[in-house]
C-alpha cells in the first residue's frame, strides 16, 4: 500500500470513529440504557485498537525498508510494546 493510500486509510478509521463517538454522546443526551451506551464504547476501543494497529504497522514497513536506520527502529520497537502492553 503506498503511503498516500494509508494517510486516506487512516483518516476514514479515525472519521468513523469520530461519527460512532458523536453517536455516543447522543445516547447519552437522550439517556439511553447504559448497556446500549457501553456495548457502542466497546466498539469504539475496538476500532481505536485496529487504527492503532494499523498505524503501528505502516510506520514499521516504512521505517523497516530503511534497515540501516537502526534507531529509529528501536523507535518503533519502543512505541510497539507501549501501545501493546
Amino acid at each position: 500500500m503506498q503511503e498516500n493510500e494509508r494517510k486516506e486509510e487512516i483518516i476514514s478509521r479515525l472519521k468513523n470513529i469520530k461519527g460512532h463517538i458523536e453517536g455516543i454522546i447522543k445516547m447519552v443526551e437522550e439517556e439511553k440504557e447504559c448497556e446500549e451506551i457501553m456495548l457502542q464504547i466497546i466498539a469504539v476501543k475496538k476500532a481505536l485498537e485496529k487504527v492503532g494497529y494499523f498505524i503501528i504497522e505502516s510506520h514499521a514497513e516504512k521505517c523497516l525498508s530503511d534497515v540501516e536506520n537502526k534507531a529509529q527502529i528501536q523507535k518503533i520497537l519502543n512505541i510497539m510494546m507501549k501501545f501493546l502492553s
